[in-house]
Parts: structure tokens; sequence; C-alpha cells
């Protein structure tokens, strides 16, 4: 008898290969749980709801004090354990405060970017707002009220077969429609109207005709269906002709067919300037519409460039740049089949300004060497010494670069982190490194990487004492050391696990990439990267050799995420959740953990095998499942419940089947914590091949 022994799992969850050329120490699924610093696939914890937000709250930070979130209103009752921030519109305290981008602490307090209804970014210095920035960008507003959602369809007619017997000359002998041929042959009577109009639909499925039709059948009616979608067939004459005894009614001519009316926004011009990327069909409801158009606008380029903001069903389109240049431009946003806004014209640019000795706000903060720093466009803005709130020039230390007279594709920076002594800033075609100084005139670049880069602000985490983690379009990269030169280079750290991520990616969207977070989980020092409703978890040990992602799925799509007193916070909605709870035992639930092993063939791939049976070293009840087709990962057999650890049994668990390969699945019962160590699967060879 042959065993396969798979003694770990330190190379985690890997999509890279086929399921039944993965080798083994390795899972093809592995979720909701991860890689422990032995190599053993442990269930995760539970996230537990610890706080439910009252309506009016955004956002999401932390100060020593405890969890803070935002908003413009009055303290509208949070939850104890958790303290409100006030943050004003300057001008018109009405405007609702709709989100908080970015935020650190600066001497305890947090320095927040705070975006409101009318499109406005503003800074706060503990709920102040910092006056050396001033957003003056014109804006312009509509609503998205109507529209509908309708494919075209094609254009129908039938006849009915409705009697008829099995005789020579008994038959259909053609069928056209408006004069057309759709059969190649006659279609003799079977003696049966229902397997005869079956006969006809068939023999019309299989001719080609100029244009083409197609058919089916139902019970004794046979239904044509126009090749082409639209309304142009409506009216065509369907003739059938019979022969012999064969009798046919209910004739109907082709109808139904109809042209696509889906409502769309063709345009959006401001004086002139195409903001609109391409056209933009209104789908779902109208908040979907509404964002769908803003999308659209934030990745058209145009000179003038414009971005816009949604809130609810209402769009803000905003110029780039402050001043009174784009006040009064005509905007002209042109529909078609019943797209509805309001207003739906009349529409003006308005509310550009400039101020002397400010600058225009941008999306991302971070505290880095005794300032603060700010990135807005191409500039990367840091502040006064030990001053927050003071950015121009005559506090001492403030200043600003323009990235992109250093590097094209720097047009737009991210995010900015610390990089070993340096200041790593990103675009996303490129990364630039710089050494700092109190004296801005002594900053000078050290490097460029181009053709590398992010637009996930958060996704960008420090991990250990010399790598970068950041999001790319293609995958989860590092920045690191090269050599003993310290010269950064990337390294594709996300390769097991990267197909993955690009099909999260893809799907959050071009809006959904702000709401990306990388953090590290402080119990265990994991690595996290949390994507909409799931969570990419890398478990690094490197003393024990242990690399290993898995997948954890929360349940929730996540807003937030953070770490705060020991302990991840994610924002979903208006609740709060924390991973393994506040207690000082971590938390768990019956949440169904899954590793499944590859497609194991014994380092044989072309013998056949008998499989006998299977053991395992666990804790905890494990459902298993055996699969034995790699070509068909649909089918499974249910082998039974593992309960612990079955080296020391009688027997072994029974496997009972023959195939070149077997994986098993193991799926926790119960609540957690739960543990799978290693898999013994028992096998023989096929005595014909031996």
């Amino acid at each position: 008898m042959g065993q396969i022994w798979v003694r770990e799992f330190t190379g985690g969850l890997d999509s890279r290969r086929l399921p039944e050329t993965t080798s083994g120490g390795v899972l093809i699924q592995a979720v909701d749980g991860h890689i422990t610093r032995g190599g053993e696939f442990e269930s995760r914890a539970a996230f537990v709801e610890e706080y439910v937000l009252p309506e009016g709250t955004v956002g999401m930070a932390n100060t020593r004090a405890g969890v803070v979130v935002f908003g413009n209103i009055t303290d509208p009752g949070v939850p104890s354990g958790v303290t409100y921030q006030r943050l004003e519109h300057p001008t018109d305290t009405m405007l609702e405060l709709i989100d908080v981008p970015s935020f650190d602490l600066y001497a305890g307090k947090i320095y927040a970017v705070a975006v409101f209804s009318d499109g406005s970014r503003h800074h706060f210095y503990d709920g102040v707002r910092v006056e050396d920035w001033f957003d003056g960008r014109a804006r312009v507003g509509f609503r998205v009220v109507g529209g509908v959602e309708s494919a075209a369809l094609s254009a129908e007619g039938s006849f009915a077969i409705t009697a008829g017997t099995l005789a020579g000359g008994n038959e259909v002998s053609s069928v056209t429609v408006n004069s057309v041929e759709i059969m190649s042959a006659a279609v003799a009577h079977t003696g049966d109207n229902d397997t005869t109009a079956a006969a006809i639909a068939a023999n019309i499925n299989a001719h080609t005709s100029t244009p083409n039709y197609t058919a089916s059948a139902t019970t004794n009616t046979v239904t044509i269906i126009a090749a082409d979608a639209g309304a142009a067939a409506n009216g065509y004459v369907v003739l059938p002709t019979p022969g012999g005894d064969v009798e046919i009614n209910d004739i109907v001519n082709m109808a139904g067919g109809a042209d696509d009316a889906t409502s769309m926004v063709t345009s959006i011009q401001v004086a002139g300037v195409e903001a609109l990327a391409g056209t933009v069909d209104w789908s779902t409801n109208n908040t979907t519409a509404a964002e769908a158009i803003a999308a659209s606008i934030n990745s058209a380029v145009s000179t003038p460039d414009y971005s816009a903001i949604t809130i609810d069903d209402n769009v803000v389109i905003l110029a780039e740049d402050s001043g009174e240049a784009e006040n009064g431009k005509p905007v002209v946003v042109t529909v078609a089949n019943g797209f509805q806004i309001t207003p739906s014209s009349g529409l003006l640019m308005a509310g550009g300004a400039e101020a002397d000795d400010t600058f225009p706000p941008g999306l991302f903060v971070k505290t880095n060497g005794a300032k603060m720093n700010a990135l807005s466009g191409p500039n990367w803005h840091f502040s006064g010494i030990q001053k927050p709130t003071g950015w121009t020039t005559d506090n001492t230390g403030a200043g600003f670069v323009d990235l992109s007279t250093y590097s094209s594709g720097s047009e737009e920076v991210i995010a900015l982190a610390q990089y070993q002594n340096f200041t790593a800033i990103f675009a996303e075609t490129n990364i630039q490194i710089w050494f700092t100084d109190p004296d801005p005139a002594l900053n000078r670049q050290v490097q460029i990487l181009n053709n590398t880069g992010t637009v996930s602000p958060h996704s960008v985490t420090q991990f250990g004492d010399s790598d970068l983690f950041y999001l790319n379009e293609s995958g989860l990269r590092s920045l690191r050391a090269r050599d003993a030169s310290n010269a950064a280079s990337t390294t594709d750290i996300g390769s097991p696990v990267d197909t993955l991520i690009i099909d999260v990616l893809t799907g959050v969207g071009a809006t959904g990439r702000d709401s990306i977070f990388g953090l590290i989980e402080p119990q265990q020092g994991r690595f996290w990267l949390v994507m909409a409703d799931q969570i990419f978890v890398l478990s690094f040990f490197s003393g024990a050799k242990v690399s290993a992602w898995t997948i954890y799925k929360p349940g929730f799509v996540t807003d937030r995420a953070m770490v705060f007193g020991k302990r991840v916070y994610l924002r979903s909605g208006n609740s709060i959740y924390v991973y393994g709870g506040l207690g000082e035992e971590l938390t768990y639930d019956a949440t169904e953990a899954i590793a499944q092993l590859p497609f194991l063939d014994a380092d044989q791939p072309t013998q056949k095998k008998h499989f006998k049976g299977y053991d395992a070293a666990a804790r905890g009840e494990w459902k298993v499942y055996a699969y034995l087709a790699p070509e068909n990962q649909d089918a499974r057999d249910k082998l039974g419940i593992v309960a612990g650890t079955t080296y020391n049994s009688e027997g072994t668990l029974p496997v009972i089947g023959s195939s070149t390969h077997i994986s098993l699945m193991f799926r926790s019962q119960g609540v957690g914590p739960h543990k799978l160590g290693a898999v013994v699967i028992h096998h023989d060879l096929d005595d014909a091949e031996d």
C-alpha cells in the first residue's frame, strides 16, 4: 500500500497552476483560515459587530481615547466607546460631509481630509479647518431622476401543426419568412404533431438562410426567431406550406421585435470640451447611473480636465484647478431614450475662486519627519516643522515639490510612505524615492522606479523593517532593497494569489480602489489586504519558512479599516466590526473554514490508483470530501467527519474510488477554533498497471 503524506501547508493558497499540477504543501482553496507558524491551517476568529452607528456619520479614525467617526451635524448619538468629531463646511454648514478619505495623527490629534456634498475638499486638524488650504474649483451639479434599461428584442413568429399522419406526401414542404426559405428540405409528418413540430424546428436550426432564423418547438407549436434583435423584422409574413393531410393553423407573423431602448447619456460637454469618456447607460437605479456617469468623467482625459463625485443620485462636476476661469462655462448633458436629469438645461460652472497664499487640497495626508505631508495633483506638500497647520513658506520647513518636473507619470501622486530612511511617493505608473531633510533645500531625489505604482492609496503598508507592500494593477507588489546598496526594487510578493486579487480589483472598479486597505494584524503580525468583501491574508514567518496566503470572507463589504488597541476594526455601512471582538480572548464563531488539497498523484500522474483511506492530524470537527476528477471539480463524495487526530485509531477512515489523482477538502464544523495539521492518503496501484 502506498501513501501520500502532506506534512504541512507552508505554501498556503496557490492559484498559479492547474489543480492537478500544483505540488503538495499548498492549498487550492484556503478560505476563512490562515497558516500558523507551524505550517498548519487554522480557522480565523469571528468578525464581531461591536458598534452600530446612527445615520449621519462617515469615515473611521482613532486617537488614544478610542474610535472616532465624523459628521457635519451635531453629535447624532454615537454608541459608548466611539467618539464623534464634527467637521463643518467653512461657508455652508448645511452641506453634508460625505467622506473622510484620509487621516493621520499628529501629536496625538487627528489631521483629516474632508469631502462635502458640493465636491469641495477641506483639511481639518483637531476638528478645526486648516486655512492654508482652499478649494476654489468651479463646479456644477445635477440629479439623475429617471431612465429605463431595455435591451433589444428579436421578433418572433409561429404556427401550429394541428393534424397529419405518417404516410408518403404528408409533410411540411416549405416555411418562408418574408419570402425567404428557412428550411433545407421538406419535413415528413411523424404521425405525432408534437414530434413533427420538433423536427421542423431542428431543420430550421440546421439550415442557414439570409437573413438567418432559428426556431424552437413547444408541444405542436413552432416558434421562429429573427437572427438580429430589433424591430426591423416586425410584420414579416410567416408562410408554412403543408402537403397531404397535414394541417397548419394559428399562424402568427413576425412581431415583438424591439430596438435597444436603454436610456443613456451620450455626451457631457463643458464649453464644448467633452468631459465623458464614453456613452453611459442607465442601469439598475438612478444612484447607480449617477455613479457610472462620475466614473466615466473621472476616467476621461480632456483639456482642461474635469472630475466628478456622487451623493446618492446627484452628480457634481468639478474643474481641475481653482480659479475664476471656469465660471460661467455652459455644461450641456446630451441624453437619449428617456434618460432624465434635473435641471435638464441651463447648467453653468460656478463658484470658482482663488485666494492668495493657499493651495488646492488633495485627498491624501501623512505624518512624516516632524511634518504633516499632503499630496495634491503633482505636488508633494510638507508643513512647517512641528506645525501641522502651517503650509505656506513663511513657516520654517514648509514647502512643496512638483514631482511631475522630475518624472513623467507623476502628474497625479497617490500615496506617500516612509521607506527605510527615505520617503517613497507613489503615482499610478511610477514611484519616486526622496531623501528628506528639515530644510526643504536639502531634499533630493534618490531614485525613480518606472512602470509600477498604485491607485489605491491605503494599500501602501510598511511590512517589517524594509518592505513596503502596495497594490498594483498587476497584483500585490513589494518595494524593498535590491542589495547592499539599498537601491529600491520591486518583487511580486502576491504572485500565488495575484490572479484572484486582480479579479476582485476588476470587480470594485475605479471608484472602489480608495476603499482598499493594507494593514498588519497586530497580534500575529499577518498582512491583510482588505478588498470589498474579501481579505487576502499573508502569514509570513521567515524563521519558520512560512510564506502563505489565505482568504477571509467576513460576510460584508468593508468601507474603512484600521488597527487600534491591538485589534483590527472594519467599518461597513453603519456597523463597526472588530476581528476577534474586544474581549481578552479572541472570539470564534461557526464560520466554515475551507482547506482543499491539490489533486495529488503520488509522483505518478499517469498511474491509476485505488484509494483505500485517509488519516488526518486535526483539532475540532471537519467535514471531509473527496474529488477524483480534476477536469470536473463539481463532482465530489462526502467521506465523513474527522473529529481530532486519527493516527491512533483502529483503522484508517475509508475512501472508495479509483483515479490517477485525488483531492481532499476539509470544511470546519461548529464553533472554532479548528486546526488541520497534516493529511495521509492511502492507496494501491492498479494491479493491471504494476
